[in-house]
């Protein structure tokens, strides 16, 4: 009876210290609504999820909550949008968040974005260091000479000195040092091949030009944080090259999140991108976020009948080439026209992508509403979360942005039927 009762004893003082432990534990959007009282967190739900996101749940369920030394698969998220994604700071909140909560499978798709000449994600750094390289992205008109695939955005060389570098910076986490390359590129006996080298020179392999596939994949003998990739003419015949991006993986059980973002873009443009819808499957996905509508609604005019025949023809062509993918639909955020001029248009865009998800079984969320609804965007300019333009965010701005959709997608999850 005495070891009884001790061990009776021990019971109730460990639930006792453990209750003000679950006391003082609060839901992060609690948190946030304190810290930001202009938001409707309570508005921040994926709006049919359980049919939307049941492949992507199912997915999800399958990987390991700790991936180190344990038997995993992959999911794949790509997200897709504008100028919102191009610099990767929305959708790199949610890429580390999921990672952090399901395992890191490595950085993804990138692109050379510096040697196009514009802005990228801090999660790389690319630089020429050799060659001219020709560019082209969605917005501009089609060219069969420079088609755009994968990435909305492309390059091009015919320099036989044609290099560049890309780099993982060490610092900030997460570490995206990769052990797999893959490059994106047209294949052709046309096309040069390339050499890929380490910091200091050696070669570690070499992707040819032709195939075919646009896939060409290198194993690496260990983690790499550099690497240099440099044209190689082996034959008379190769004039050229024309390059999509790069996948880096890390062969871990986890999260790919691969985000697709081009300034300016709207949906009729990577409508008429053929190549996009092509190339997708390569990224495998299991969910497709579509984060547009900011500037298909920016201009004076908009009309909701042909922005759905737009999105209708986006979303069918998603998911003809990638059937088993879910697809998600997010309402772009409030902002104005011209600074002073606020946008009613958005509103008129936010309830055509609703009744579409509605009539083709998607799910939706409606970030525009988590973000306050009309005029919101004022509100986050005065709290440092926006820029003057009022329509893009601040650093911070799109990392509570991206914490947002995570604690969503988090709670859908959390929330399934089966």
């Amino acid at each position: 009876m005495p070891m009884l009762f001790r061990c009776l004893l021990a019971c109730c003082l460990l639930l006792s210290l453990s209750r003000p432990a679950r006391a003082q534990a609060r839901d992060p959007l609690d948190s946030l609504q304190t810290a930001y009282p202009f938001l409707r967190t309570a508005a921040n739900r994926i709006e049919n999820a359980p049919l939307g996101l049941q492949h992507f749940y199912q997915r999800l369920a399958q990987l390991p909550l700790h991936p180190a030394g344990l038997p995993g698969g992959r999911v794949s998220v790509v997200h897709l949008g504008d100028s919102h994604l191009q610099a990767d700071e929305f959708s790199g909140r949610v890429r580390r968040e999921l990672q952090r909560t399901y395992g890191n499978a490595g950085r993804g798709l990138a692109f050379p974005f510096r040697v196009a000449g514009t802005n990228g994600s801090p999660t790389f750094r690319t630089a020429a260091t050799g060659g001219t390289w020709r560019t082209k992205r969605v917005l501009a008109a089609p060219d069969s000479t420079l088609p755009v695939g994968l990435s909305g955005i492309s390059l091009a060389t015919t320099d036989t000195g044609a290099a560049f570098t890309l780099r993982i910076p060490l610092l900030p986490r997460p570490d995206y040092r990769f052990t797999k390359l893959t490059l994106l590129r047209q294949p052709s006996p046309a096309a040069f091949d390339w050499q890929v080298r380490e910091s200091h020179g050696r070669l570690l392999g070499q992707l040819p030009g032709q195939g075919s596939s646009v896939a060409a994949a290198l194993p690496l003998d260990s983690l790499r944080s550099f690497v240099e990739l440099r044209a190689a003419r082996t034959s008379a015949r190769q004039t050229g090259a024309l390059l999509y991006g790069l996948l880096l993986e890390n062969g871990q059980p986890g999260i790919f999140y691969h985000a697709i973002g081009v300034n300016g873009a709207a949906v009729s443009h990577y409508n008429r991108a053929p190549l996009f819808f092509e190339q997708l499957p390569v990224l495998q996905p299991d969910l497709v976020i579509i984060s547009l509508g900011t500037n298909d609604a920016y201009a004076v005019g908009f009309d909701p009948a042909v922005f759905e025949r737009q999105l209708d023809t986006l979303v069918s062509r998603l998911r003809r080439r990638c059937p088993s993918a879910d697809v998600l639909l997010a309402a772009p955020a409030d902002s104005y026209r011209a600074r002073r001029y606020p946008n009613p248009d958005l509103a008129r865009l936010g309830a055509v992508l609703r009744a579409y998800a509605q009539q083709h079984d998607l799910a939706y969320w409606d970030f525009a509403a988590v973000q306050g609804g009309a005029g919101a965007i004022r509100a986050w300019r005065a709290a440092g979360l926006a820029q003057a333009d009022l329509v893009h965010f601040t650093t911070k701005g799109y990392d509570l942005q991206g914490l947002l959709l995570y604690l969503a997608l988090q709670n859908g999850f959390a929330s399934r039927p089966y």
